[in-house]
């Protein structure tokens, strides 16, 4: 039966309910506008590159890895340019700047030398190149909404090859580990890849790119976690009063370099108009 008045919620709004109910409530509920950041503006550049990698033409000419690993950062450049003005603002000096743009380069290349490595395995057992290339290019960007559990997430790739499915995330974060926000995301995939098609994807997975892919074997108990947690945040969240939305301190309030959006809204008094001014949303 679906779930009739609730939000559609998603891997993000679940954890950031587990994380604090009223970071929950000011981010979903009040709708409060957030900052930006360069892990989310690099984070956005490097999803948007491996999203149209594999649209590339093939050539039957020349060297094709190269021609490949030339598409890359290419597209690494065109995308990081395009966010210029996004990255000005963020005041950062020259010298940081370069030293996330080399990051994202490195992590990028290490994908791609994975990738590579995986063609080759099966270019030698006697596939064409082109018909390798095609057969790893996964489906990218794909949006799974369920009406019954209420519940949408995007998949960043999702790879079908020799009759197996998985279903992967990337990852610029330091972390090379599932951590439990992360196998939550992931059971969700796996719920609404399950809705959608009938069956189980095979595996699920996180694609660390500063380091290697984590996967996760799919079965019941992963998918019964995922639909117990979505259960739990729609009765968590029948309400839209604040109080029923107990701040949670902890370390992510506020830390050496940064602190929570909602700090000054929780802490120091700021209002919620004051802080829609900060941010430039009225």
């Amino acid at each position: 039966m679906a779930l009739h008045g609730r939000r559609f919620e998603s891997p993000s709004s679940i954890n950031t309910y587990k994380q604090c109910p009223r970071k929950y409530y000011y981010r979903y509920i009040e709708q409060l506008p957030t900052s930006t950041s360069i892990h989310l503006i690099r984070g956005s550049v490097v999803h948007k590159v491996l999203e149209d990698f594999f649209d590339a033409e093939l050539s039957e000419n020349g060297d094709q890895f190269k021609l490949l690993h030339l598409r890359l950062l290419s597209l690494f450049q065109r995308y990081w340019e395009k966010h210029k003005s996004s990255l000005d603002a963020l005041s950062l000096s020259v010298q940081e700047l370069q030293v996330f743009f080399d990051e994202s380069v490195l992590m990028l290349q290490n994908w791609f030398n994975r990738f590579r490595k995986r063609m080759e395995v099966r270019m030698e057992q006697g596939e064409s190149f082109s018909d390798t290339f095609q057969q790893l290019t996964p489906r990218r960007e794909e949006e799974f909404r369920s009406e019954e559990f209420m519940v949408r997430g995007f998949v960043d790739a999702i790879h079908e090859v020799d009759g197996r499915v998985k279903l992967m995330d990337y990852k610029t974060s330091k972390n090379g580990y599932i951590s439990d926000e992360y196998k939550l995301q992931l059971a969700i995939y796996a719920l609404l890849f399950e809705e959608k098609h009938g069956h189980k994807p095979h595996f699920v997975g996180i694609d660390f790119l500063k380091s290697v892919e984590q996967l996760l074997e799919v079965d019941d108990d992963l998918v019964k976690h995922a639909k117990f947690e979505v259960e739990q945040i729609h009765a968590s969240t029948e309400s839209d009063h604040i109080d029923d939305y107990p701040q949670r301190p902890g370390p992510l309030c506020k830390w050496r370099t940064g602190q929570c959006d909602y700090y000054d809204v929780c802490f120091n008094g700021m209002t919620l108009d004051e802080h829609r001014e900060k941010f430039g949303r009225k």
